[in-house]
């Protein structure tokens, strides 16, 4: 195959997904897309504190299975996002650096690929030298159970396992670090039974 059509292949397949999610979002809300968008700028959304819908989904490599409900006592950042999507590009860096700085204090992240191929993902990951967990939801089951209505979303769950705060649109280090360390202060490890 040549680089070519290997690079029409890579800019078709997501394309085309997205199209066909589009026009299937259509169809379920009687004419209405439902309202998906890229978030290239960043916005606090209002939540009400509630368990976070558990998943149990397969890491990218294949090699591990990730469910919410056995992170529970940690701190985690559960990362909606997507190869395709350019501000979730302009926010990796910042995640994986985040990620670093707060692994050893009880946080984990798990990033949740929604409508991508798989080879996508993996380049992706391996670009950005992302360590957390990289998890697929290639059909977006996860995502409507949690209400994603755009790329990159970002939802903090507490140790008890309650959405306490969304976020859509890129994030920074510091601000990922100023939530994060707002929500160790909240619930110290030590508070735990």
């Amino acid at each position: 195959m040549t680089q070519r059509k290997i690079i029409g292949f890579a800019v078709i397949v997501p394309v085309t997904l997205v199209a066909a999610l589009l026009i299937w979002a259509v169809i379920q809300n009687d004419g209405s897309p439902g309202g998906f968008a890229v978030n290239d700028t960043l916005g606090e959304k209002e939540v009400s504190a509630q368990l976070g819908a558990d998943f149990e989904l397969v890491s990218i490599d294949g090699d591990e299975i990730i469910k919410l409900s056995d992170l529970r006592g940690k701190i985690v950042l559960v990362d909606f996002w997507s190869s395709w999507c350019p501000p979730c590009r302009q926010e990796s860096p910042a995640l994986e650096a985040a990620y670093e700085d707060f692994r050893d204090q009880g946080v984990e992240f798990v990033g949740i690929a929604i409508w991508d191929v798989d080879s996508e993902t993996r380049k992706f990951r391996d670009a950005f030298g992302l360590e957390y967990p990289i998890v697929v939801d290639s059909r977006g089951a996860t995502a409507v159970n949690w209400g994603v209505v755009g790329l990159p979303e970002k939802f903090f769950v507490d140790r008890e396992g309650r959405v306490v705060k969304k976020y859509a649109g890129p994030m920074t280090r510091d601000r990922l670090g100023l939530e994060l360390r707002e929500m160790l202060d909240a619930s110290p490890a030590a508070a735990l039974p």
